[in-house]
Formats: C-alpha cells, sequence, structure tokens
C-alpha cells in the first residue's frame, strides 16, 4: 500500500486552511485524523488522501488546489533536508536528495528519477491500482518540484516539458508550468535539463593543507557532503585533485584509509545524534549518508554491539 508522510499532509492542511475549507470536517471524512498529524513518522493511505482532494476541490471547483497547495509548500519546512536542499545549487542534487530522504523513509516507489542521457525525468506514480485517483494527488507534488527547483535556481526556471494523465488543457497549469504541456498522456511526468551535477571544491587555504595532510581535508570534505550522499572515494579523489590510487596511497602513508575515515565521521555523527536530538533513527541513518536503514543498523550493531534504539535508551 503506497503512503505519505505526514509533513506533507500538514502542508496541505495548512493550505486548505488558507483557502477557507473547514479541514476538521474534511480530514475526519477521509479518515485522516488530524491531530495526529503533529507526528513525525505518521504515515497516511494514498487512497484517503486522493479522497481529501476530491472533496476539498468540490468546494473550490475555481481555484486548481494542487497547483495551490503545491506552489505555496515551504521547502524549508521538509524535515531533515529542507535546509540542504536550499542550500543546493545544482538541481539534480537537490532532487536526488528528497529521493534518497524519500526510500528511507519508505516512499521509495512514489517517485522516480530517470536519466534520458540529454534530460531527466521525475515519474510520479502513487497509485496502487486505483482507477478513479484524483489528479491532484500527481499535480501537487509536480508544482512543489517546480517550487524546489525555482528555489533552488530561481523564480524564472521552468521544466523542459511535462506529460500529465489530465485529458483537457487548463489554464493555471499551462501558467504555472510555462513549459510545453503533453496533456492525456500515459505517466505524470516533469523533465528537466542539467549541464552537469556539483562536485565538491576546496578553498585554497584548503589545497594548501592537502599537501601535508589530505586526511585532515578529506575529514573536512566528508562531513561537508555526508547528508548529501556524494562521499564516494571517486568523488573525494577528484575534490582533491588527485586520482583515487593517489588518495589511497596518501592516506596509507597517513595511517588510514577512505572506509575508515567515512566510518569514523559516521560512528560520531549518528552518536552524537542519538544522545543529543529526538530524530528517529531513520532520519539519523540518513543525515549520516545511509541510503538503506538496513546498512545503518548494520554498521552500528558492528561498532557498539546494539541497535541505536537500544542505544539511545541506555544513554
Amino acid at each position: 500500500m503506497r503512503t505519505l508522510s505526514s509533513w506533507w499532509l500538514r502542508a496541505m492542511a495548512e493550505s486548505f486552511k488558507w483557502q477557507g475549507l473547514p479541514i476538521n470536517e474534511l480530514f475526519a471524512a477521509a479518515n485522516i485524523p488530524l491531530a495526529e498529524l503533529s507526528s513525525q513518522t505518521a504515515r497516511y493511505p494514498q487512497a484517503s488522501v486522493s479522497k481529501l482532494w476530491k472533496q476539498a476541490q468540490a468546494m473550490l471547483p475555481n481555484t486548481h488546489l494542487g497547483l495551490y497547495v503545491g506552489s505555496n509548500m515551504n521547502v524549508r519546512a521538509i524535515p531533515v533536508v529542507g535546509m540542504a536542499i536550499i542550500q543546493s545549487t545544482q538541481l539534480l542534487s537537490a532532487f536526488r536528495l528528497i529521493l534518497r530522504y524519500q526510500k528511507l523513509m519508505g516512499d521509495t516507489h512514489n517517485v522516480s528519477l530517470i536519466d534520458h542521457g540529454s534530460e531527466y525525468e521525475l515519474r510520479f506514480n502513487f497509485s496502487d491500482g486505483e482507477r478513479d485517483m484524483s489528479l491532484l494527488s500527481y499535480e501537487a507534488p509536480m508544482a512543489f518540484c517546480v517550487k524546489i527547483a525555482r528555489t533552488v535556481k530561481g523564480k524564472d526556471w521552468h521544466p523542459t516539458r511535462i506529460c500529465l494523465q489530465r485529458k483537457e488543457p487548463h489554464s493555471e497549469i499551462n501558467a504555472h508550468f510555462n513549459c510545453k504541456i503533453e496533456y492525456g498522456a500515459t505517466t505524470h511526468s516533469l523533465f528537466f535539463s542539467e549541464n552537469t551535477d556539483s562536485e565538491p571544491v576546496l578553498s585554497s587555504q584548503m589545497k594548501l593543507v592537502t599537501q601535508t595532510n589530505v586526511t585532515q581535508v578529506l575529514r573536512i570534505l566528508l562531513e561537508e557532503h555526508l547528508i548529501q550522499g556524494q562521499t564516494t572515494n571517486k568523488a573525494m579523489a577528484k575534490a582533491l585533485n588527485m586520482s583515487e590510487k593517489t588518495l589511497q596511497r596518501r592516506l596509507a602513508k597517513e595511517g588510514t584509509n577512505f572506509s575508515k575515515e567515512l566510518a569514523r565521521l559516521r560512528q560520531l555523527k549518528s552518536v552524537s545524534l542519538l544522545n543529543e536530538t529526538d530524530l528517529s533513527v531513520t532520519e539519523i541513518a540518513f543525515l549520516c549518508g545511509y541510503s538503506e536503514i538496513s546498512a545503518f543498523h548494520h554498521a552500528f550493531h558492528r561498532w557498539y554491539g546494539m541497535s541505536p534504539k537500544v542505544y539511545r535508551q541506555k544513554n
């Protein structure tokens, strides 16, 4: 069963309230307890959210609620990753960041990123076989992705093209996306292009330090890019302006290696977050650069002989 996170429902509730809609009645009719949305880990069936969209839109037939909600969502309010997205300079990095977060939180099949060579596609799939899914269930997150893109690249950004299953053209949609739109398509997809993805860049001061202590600079780079998931040996070697073999050789000379340094950072960061925050274990795994919660659990048990949950309870 496909589900959506509580933060998305909270944003919908706020937008509905701004439009003067009776949110208590609407959410109750969709079997979504409004009082429970404060939980960061709560999840709700997509079918219930689709019902909510239909009931709300029926009350405001002259407003495209999907565009309104998606374009008025606060990027900064996305749990854990909001500020990282705002600080991104490359769109591909921003989308990869939020998709990695979704994967850890259980939304992995809702949106996929497809590389077509000359352009990228975000394909949206929220249906579990329902024949009568609300189109707003797709068009709202598509509008939000445009909001993310314009936050990263500027207000004049627009997709290269859009595919919608909506059969009839819609003037508000045309104006909002400001690109070629294929109506009556077989998918809900947003296409965009980007020349290059971001790579870690060293300051002049750090380049000088690298000449004598590459481990020190590597630790700084790993810390800066851990949340982005850009902590591969290849990416770090490129940032340090050396080959992977040279990086390995330099680290060995200093008594360490890449895997050891990455594990060290993740170990220190995970313990700090467990002790000093109330973030969920899944969110901590994300902040430590993991794409699979099982990998985090395995590593943590190797370090401390217990699960992150047990460690938190004991400390």
